[in-house]
């Protein structure tokens, strides 16, 4: 397993020099359902890692029509050579089907077969030295061009493999415990039945955590831990420092849905520690989950600290990482971790738990990492106490990282135009 800090790539193997001194291009066809340019999280993941594949080699990327027009305005202003979009959807009569968030449970497994039949045909066409499935990054879900082939196959990254530990699944509340369970019954037998498969088919698995890691480690081939993030540094982020509160006072930002597994409730619950007590709470988001952390920051006699300020836009989002003291990120199985990038490229420390992406991403001296064990509440307003200000933007994750990072793995794929 490869540290992703110290060490983002891996892979065996140099690219070949042909007689005119520069390597090979090759031909790599990239699967990602979700890929927008203008996408957060997993659509931009998808347009960023394409895009950067691209940068050396020929992609041919496999996406939904629904994207098409999007992607193609993009290429207008900035053109991209190496690639060349396959637009894939099923009939119009399925696609008026889905009406429902929910409905991707069958959508998507329909989309994926036809995505394998698609990538079969085109194989046979172009002679393929890489088949990439990108996204979605979901590792018990269908994956319809992982299969074996004479092209090297790669899985990922992918996630979901991290689970909410029962010794903490009393911050879930009944909704979110039976919600977790359910989670785990189902989510374990496909993860079983369909990711068990896919990391034997595919020649390197790309996972974006260490949990993933250990679940799919003994039946990967090569495995390596790198986050799907793709997120530069911001610009602003060099700008003056605005802070929230008055002299004296600190701001955290709790970023995300407010539904169990994402932890609101140890962030209102650290901030009544006495560590915490110079610190005061900005909460950005909406769910099921407000109106109960709103009776225990109540009961906790911290309701005065703690700001709701609903769902807001994402520039607002962006705009508040740059003027606060800090992210509270306790989330309990976040795979990846976009909100935590985005602090670290604004400038602002992080205090997450460790589990999944997040504590994968928290390098030394950006933030507290927290071990899930024990208080986890006590380490939490530890952490925050023990912040010495805002931090030097990080740029590590950026979408900068990927070109190298894909060369390295695509290297010892055969190359059909040496």
């Amino acid at each position: 397993m490869t540290d992703p800090a110290t060490n983002p790539a891996s892979g065996t193997g140099t690219d070949p020099v042909p007689a005119g001194g520069r390597p090979a291009r090759r031909k790599i066809l990239v699967s990602a359902y979700a890929c927008r340019p203008k996408g957060g999280s997993e659509p931009g993941a998808g347009w960023a890692w394409a895009k950067a594949a691209a940068q050396d080699h020929d992609v041919w990327l496999l996406t939904r029509g629904k994207f098409a027009h999007e992607i193609a305005e993009e290429l207008a202003v900035r053109p991209v050579p190496g690639l060349t979009v396959v637009p894939l959807e099923l009939s119009k009569f399925l696609l008026k089907l889905r009406r429902r968030p929910a409905d991707v449970y069958w959508y998507y497994p329909l989309w994926q077969r036809k995505a394998g039949r698609t990538a079969e045909r085109l194989h046979r066409e172009q002679s393929f030295d890489v088949i990439h499935h990108l996204t979605f990054a979901v590792d018990w879900m269908p994956a319809g061009v992982v299969r074996r082939t004479t092209a090297k196959v790669i899985w990922g990254p992918i996630g979901g493999s991290t689970a909410v530990p029962l010794s903490m699944a009393h911050w879930l509340g009944a909704k979110g415990l039976i919600g977790e369970l359910v989670r785990r019954a189902w989510t374990g037998v496909a993860r079983r039945l369909i990711g068990r498969q896919l990391a034997q088919q595919a020649d390197l698995v790309v996972a974006q955590n260490n949990d993933v890691a250990e679940v799919f480690g003994p039946h990967a081939h090569e495995i390596v831990v790198q986050p799907n993030v793709a997120i530069r540094r911001f610009a602003s982020a060099s700008g003056p420092y605005e802070p929230f509160g008055g002299p004296g006072v600190k701001t955290a930002l709790f970023v995300g849905r407010l539904i169990p597994w994402k932890g609101l409730l140890l962030a209102i619950s650290a901030l009544a520690r006495p560590e915490a007590a110079g610190w005061e709470l900005r909460v950005v988001g909406d769910g099921p989950d407000w109106r109960r952390a709103e009776r225990l920051a109540e009961q906790l006699g911290v309701r005065d600290r703690v700001e709701f300020t609903g769902q807001l836009p994402r520039e607002d989002v962006l705009a508040a990482l740059l003027r606060a003291d800090a992210l509270l990120a306790p989330a309990l199985r976040e795979a990846a971790g976009w909100a935590v990038t985005e602090a670290l490229a604004s400038g602002c420390p992080v205090v997450c738990v460790d589990r999944g992406g997040p504590s994968v991403i928290v390098g030394p001296d950006e933030g507290v990492v927290v071990d899930w064990r024990g208080d986890v509440v006590g380490g939490l307003a530890k952490g925050l106490a023990s912040l010495k200000g805002r931090i030097t933007p990080v740029d590590r994750w950026g979408p900068d990282r990927l070109p190298a990072l894909l060369a390295r793995w695509y290297a010892d794929a055969r190359v059909t135009n040496p």
